[in-house]
């Protein structure tokens, strides 16, 4: 069998090409069909091929049989106004699909079945992409294998995304059409997004995050970055080790000096182990904190009330961390380290300085695995992360370069 059986090149692309019976001709009004398979490569072509092959034959078995049926291997895209009907098909039982305006508006449906923002807006992005590939709002049955096998290999696999963030956006599809089944829009057990397998090697990837070195802190903590706060947050983050989260999120309130200290009540955090009071100790991590507390204000008000939110979720973190990445990258630093680097990077000096793992996960807010820690013990007291905090320091050189970094800012 001809390797290029079934297949025609065209200009640099890859068609399946398959010969009209004659009988058909008259109805069909061609003398061969055509699909387009999207690549350029031959031996990905001769891989693609066979789904397009078996849709284009079932098709004319169909017309075979009832002739005088308005089939149609594409479908028009609809208008703004106009359900969508269901494709026609020449299986039982499948021409009682309910219809709708498209995959527009069902995946806004769809979107808004779940409460948490973040889904909604990952489910949309998903989607909005596929929309990217079809070109216009189509019928949910337009959607074939061979189109979602395309659109996996072409767009998915060759996006700079990682494979986690990858298969995400495959599983959110694969739950859109299992959505859609539920509801009648498309025939149950055809999902078209289901048995694809995205691996964790080869394409793009994204270097592993990992903490600063003291060489790049001396590089990082350098030059003036103008946008509000960033600095002073910067500074609490290496000092802290608190999420860029928890520190935009504090409020006057939740802080309080006693004893020499500053504390920091972290109210709101990823995880409950989150939820902490912050013992704070070192001269200048302390100093903004105080210059910050003397101006006046509501104890409700923010801590750095400067800061605006933004994102499909409004964090007042969103433009921070957009700031910082554009300092970070102007300091000739690497994607292996991000704001969340000062979080590993005060956990490893900590260990380095002797601190236990439990000390440590308290101050930071990590969860404890053992069911003693978890249901019996009631939580670090203030007097031992009084005792964590007043042993983070960094060495000479780092030390002297966060000072210049933070001194310009005005009383």
């Amino acid at each position: 069998m001809s390797k290029n059986r079934y297949l025609q090149r065209l200009g640099h692309s890859w068609y399946v090409r398959i010969k009209v019976p004659t009988a058909l001709r008259g109805t069909i009004k061609s003398t061969h069909i055509r699909r387009a398979l999207h690549t350029r490569d031959l031996d990905e072509a001769n891989r693609r091929k066979w789904a397009a092959v078996a849709q284009v034959h079932a098709y004319l078995q169909a017309q075979a049989r009832n002739p005088n049926r308005d089939l149609h291997l594409a479908i028009p895209p609809p208008t703004a106004t106009t359900p969508v009907a269901p494709l026609p098909c020449p299986q039982d039982g499948l021409h009682n699909l309910r219809p709708s305006m498209g995959l527009d508006s069902l995946s806004e449906e769809w979107a808004a079945t779940s409460s948490l923002k973040t889904v909604r807006f990952q489910r949309l992005q998903a989607y909005k992409e596929l929309r990217r590939h079809l070109g216009a709002n189509q019928n949910p049955m337009a959607v074939t294998g061979s189109l979602a096998a395309c659109y996996v290999d072409e767009c998915l696999l060759r996006s700079t995304d990682s494979p986690s963030t990858r298969r995400r956006k495959l599983s959110a599809l694969a739950s859109f059409w299992e959505w859609m089944a539920v509801r009648c829009y498309v025939p149950k057990g055809t999902n078209p997004w289901k048995g694809f397998r995205i691996s964790s090697e080869g394409g793009a990837t994204t270097p592993k995050k990992r903490p600063y070195t003291m060489p790049e802190l001396v590089q990082l903590f350098s030059g003036t970055p103008s946008y509000p706060a960033l600095r002073e947050v910067m500074v609490l983050g290496l000092y802290t080790g608190a999420r860029i989260d928890e520190l935009c999120s504090i409020t006057r309130g939740d802080a309080r000096v006693e004893d020499g200290f500053v504390y920091i009540h972290i109210g709101q955090s990823k995880t409950p182990a989150g939820t902490r009071t912050l013992a704070i100790w070192h001269p200048i991590a302390k100093g903004l904190l105080m210059r910050r507390l003397k101006r006046k204000g509501a104890k409700t008000a923010q801590l750095f009330p400067e800061l605006k939110g933004g994102g499909y979720d409004n964090k007042l973190s969103w433009r921070v961390g957009q700031a910082f990445r554009y300092h970070r990258n102007g300091r000739g630093l690497t994607g292996a380290t991000d704001f969340h680097s000062l979080r590993r990077t005060f956990i490893t000096r900590l260990e380095n300085l002797g601190v236990d793992q439990v000390r440590i996960a308290r101050y930071v807010g990590h969860s404890l695995p053992t069911l003693a820690f978890q249901l019996y013990s009631g939580g670090a007291t203030e007097a031992t992360q009084a005792a964590t905090g007043q042993i983070i320091v960094y060495p000479e050189e780092v030390e002297r370069a966060i000072a210049a970094f933070i001194g310009g800012l005005e009383e």
